[in-house]
């Protein structure tokens, strides 16, 4: 009897189609150095405070332990076809951007950051809730070792680990729970949400804690200060993201389609950010910070528009795939000949 596959969840790819958006969006708002300005770090805070976060969470949600090797292999190929494009990209716009074999480019962090966690995925499905206890532990605590930082994504990889590991392990049972939240708790939930962004943007919040890569003693903060402050943006980056989600509809559209696609637009965006990084900057400051907001929003959509396009996506799965079945039969054929030599007498 053939197998009946299980409807998709739309809310899963609008949810992804919005945060893709703002990951594009806060890039092309951060190319100006926009932190500075009070107008443009208002957005900058709503989107920092929750979208790779809230982005975590759902990758853990959909994680599959089937065919390990070959998504890990996926995620690799990716990884280094994209470190090489964008130093090439780098040195022919003649960009200050150093390159590092241990360190992924920029934005690249989440590529490597997802292999690790795919690693650990079999451990987390066979412990749930020890690996949320323990995630939520090294995230609260890890800025105490000075030495983990960008190096191999480590310090992300662990900061935004409970999210994983909650969407990995109870990520099914928490959307439909927040999705079926009654209007009222819904509005409630939003208000303190908008409440909490507007906390940590009078509060002139240093993004340098929402990045994730930096300890306690590059923050400029104690030991014990640097836990509180780690754990509360943990449990508001939570909170921020359930209400986000609870919001999503559950029918299908162009924003579910983007999130479809979402892995080229990720990949592929940084490209036109790079280039058009002079461009933001004179922007910022010789029109202001209002037209640089209207700016780089009409970027956003019609960069995203543009990447979302089915042949972007088809294209690096294609790639990838191509390498990682090829290494793998290379690999088959050497275990084969292998198995079929004589004995050595």
């Amino acid at each position: 009897m053939p197998s009946i596959s299980s409807p998709r969840d739309h809310r899963i790819d609008t949810a992804k189609g919005v945060l893709i958006c703002l990951v594009v969006l806060g890039h092309f708002l951060e190319a100006g150095g926009s932190w500075g300005a009070d107008t443009m770090r208002l957005p900058l805070t709503a989107i920092y405070m929750f979208h790779m976060p809230a982005f975590v969470f759902l990758a853990g949600v959909t994680a599959k332990t089937t065919h390990l090797g070959r998504r890990l292999g996926t995620f690799a190929v990716i990884l280094v076809t994209f470190q090489t494009l964008y130093f090439v990209v780098a040195e022919l716009l003649q960009l200050d951007r150093n390159f590092s074999v241990a360190i992924p480019f920029w934005i690249l962090w989440f590529l490597l950051a997802m292999f690790w966690w795919l690693l650990l995925l079999p451990v987390v499905r066979t412990f749930p809730k020890t690996s949320v206890a323990s995630s939520v532990l090294v995230s609260a605590f890890i800025g105490m070792i000075d030495a983990v930082g960008y190096p191999l994504s480590l310090s992300r990889t662990l900061i935004f680990l409970p999210f994983f590991v909650l969407g990995a392990t109870y990520g099914k049972e928490i959307l439909a729970a927040v999705s079926a939240l009654a209007a009222v708790w819904k509005s409630a939930a939003v208000i303190l949400a908008v409440a909490i962004w507007l906390f940590l943007f009078q509060g002139n919040l240093s993004q340098k804690w929402l990045y994730g890569s930096f300890g306690f003693d590059d923050l400029g903060v104690a030991n014990g200060q640097g836990i509180v402050v780690r754990g509360g943006l943990l449990l508001a980056a939570i909170f921020v993201t359930m209400t986000f989600i609870s919001l999503m509809p559950k029918r299908d559209g162009i924003i579910a389609r983007t999130g479809r696609h979402s892995l080229a637009v990720f990949a592929l965006h940084g490209l036109v950010v790079l280039a058009l990084t002079p461009v933001m900057r004179w922007l910022l400051h010789e029109a202001g910070s209002i037209v640089a907001l209207a700016a780089c929003t009409i970027l956003t959509a019609v960069t995203v528009l543009v990447l979302a396009l089915p042949t972007f996506d088809l294209a690096i799965r294609r790639f990838s795939s191509t390498i990682v079945e090829a290494y793998t039969g290379l690999c088959q054929e050497r275990d084969s000949a292998s198995a079929r030599q004589p004995p050595v007498r």
